[in-house]
């Protein structure tokens, strides 16, 4: 019913909760209930600007149910906003960036403009740390600088290693969670 209604945050956490109700737990529930707590929502957006970028779609739909749950009009409290919780000031970076014109601060919260520029700013992370999802990932959620003085200090490539010398909680485990979500929408989605 919430699906329906376009309440996709309620949707997604209602499958999740239904999930854990079962004995077995999520994974063992129902394909439906599983699809449900890692849905695709706005998959005609995401699909286009990930294919634009060349980037997996699934890690794009894991973005986005890790930072908004799939919420439109979701805004963190570092002011992060819509569905890829893009802040303001990355949002003006990326429009300059991608040439988007006559950019305004609310056009975030549009979903065509929010998956585009975030897939860009993932896009672009991904770049700077040669297609590697742990960095870039970081670098999505606490900035590409400090993304790097981690992977300075890890010196390895092990991106394992990599994870454990972030020095705040907050990026250490959105990446897990991320890349947690991805395994699961690869599970689900996955050729």
């Amino acid at each position: 019913h919430f699906r329906d209604l376009g309440l996709y945050r309620h949707a997604t956490l209602a499958a999740v909760r239904t999930g854990a109700l079962s004995p077995a737990g999520l994974f063992a529930s129902p394909l439906f209930i599983q699809r449900m707590a890692y849905p695709t929502y706005f998959s005609d957006l995401v699909e286009a600007e990930a294919a634009a970028r060349g980037l997996d779609p699934l890690l794009i739909y894991s973005l986005i149910r890790q930072e908004s749950f799939f919420e439109r009009g979701a805004r963190s409290f570092a002011a992060a906003q819509g569905l890829t919780q893009v802040i303001p000031s990355t949002a003006e970076w990326i429009a300059n960036a991608i040439g988007w014109p006559n950019f305004q601060p609310d056009d975030i919260y549009k979903p065509y403009i929010n998956v585009k520029f975030g897939t860009y700013y993932l896009f672009a992370a991904l770049e700077m740390f040669d297609g590697n999802p742990y960095p870039a990932l970081v670098g999505y959620n606490a900035g590409p600088g400090n993304a790097q003085y981690w992977l300075d200090q890890a010196a390895t490539d092990d991106n394992d290693l990599y994870v454990e010398e972030i020095s705040i909680s907050e990026p250490k485990l959105y990446v897990r969670r991320v890349l947690a979500h991805l395994a699961n929408y690869q599970r689900l989605y996955g050729k």
